[in-house]
């Protein structure tokens, strides 16, 4: 941060390609990574949903078979239906859109490079921590993806559990890409949890002087409410992706009436605390871009 202070916007930057883009503190630097990252996780997950409108597109199944998945239909061609290839693409797009493109783009890329320059501050409060937490973003887009590819139920690839990952469903699918998709999202909300506690830092200790609570732009009051929701709802979630860890690898019944275990709580918990303060995240955060550029065009 000092070094930063010190070192103004128009000096020549001669750091090499590597050191810039894979060890960078700089907020502006990793915002794009994060738009960068996200935008290209946003097309596997895109491909995903066209490809099951593909398959909606005509009655019956001409894609999804059991006997290979196809790009091109051929009526001519035995095609036995393949439901679990349905769900697994349901799961991959759930997951990747809402852990790893909606809440990386709006809070990670867009807060991370107009909050500091809206408030004045040279830098983000923790500029190295800033690097760590977009690095475990990329560590659990892997995780994610590779489930997709991973031996799961059914003796197939992937999970098809929906991306909720509720169990007794999730407890119960086998192979190794349920647990991958568990610590995806796990490794997704140690990184959020980091980035909110940068945000919220950043925005009250790092204002610029005169830059009161009062005239604080739109969208970095909405980032800053955002990093409380997810500071706040996050830690809920790992706490019930855990569980499920638990019940699946442990033997624990968390989840499991005949053990004592309640298979409604993760029902109650997700939604009450991840899925509504997700959601109210996302309505706050994505008009406010769109204010600031109707301050800027009506003068």
């Amino acid at each position: 941060m000092a070094d930063a202070a010190i070192h103004g916007h128009d000096h020549e930057d001669n750091r090499g390609f590597f050191t810039r883009w894979f060890m960078s503190t700089n907020h502006k630097d990793i915002g794009i990574l994060y738009l960068i990252v996200s935008a290209l996780v946003g097309f596997v997950s895109v491909a995903f949903t066209v490809y099951m409108r593909l398959e909606l597109m005509d009655p019956g199944v001409q894609y999804m078979c059991m006997e290979g998945a196809r790009f091109v239909a051929d009526s001519s061609s035995l095609c036995t239906p393949n439901g679990h290839l349905w769900n697994v693409l349901i799961t991959g797009h759930g997951i990747l859109m809402m852990f790893f493109v909606v809440i990386p783009a709006l809070f990670g890329g867009f807060g991370n490079y107009f909050m500091p320059l809206q408030i004045g501050a040279p830098d983000m409060a923790f500029p190295r921590m800033n690097n760590l937490s977009f690095w475990m973003y990329v560590a659990g887009t892997t995780l994610a993806i590779c489930s997709v590819i991973s031996p799961g139920g059914n003796g197939q690839l992937g999970s098809g559990v929906g991306w909720v990952l509720y169990p007794p469903l999730s407890v119960r699918e086998g192979g190794m890409s349920m647990d991958l998709a568990i610590f995806a999202v796990h490794v997704s909300g140690a990184s959020s949890i980091l980035g909110a506690i940068n945000m919220i830092t950043t925005f009250l200790n790092m204002r610029a002087p005169g830059m009161t609570l009062f005239k604080v732009p739109l969208f970095s009051w909405s980032i800053f409410v955002t990093s409380w929701l997810i500071l706040l709802s996050l830690p809920v979630l790992a706490g019930a992706i855990t569980m499920l860890l638990m019940d699946r690898n442990f033997g624990f019944t968390f989840f499991d009436p005949a053990g004592g275990g309640d298979p409604v709580l993760v029902h109650l918990a997700r939604p009450l605390f991840h899925a509504i303060p997700a959601i109210t995240a996302r309505s706050v955060s994505i008009p406010s871009p769109f204010s600031e550029l109707d301050k800027i065009s009506s003068g």
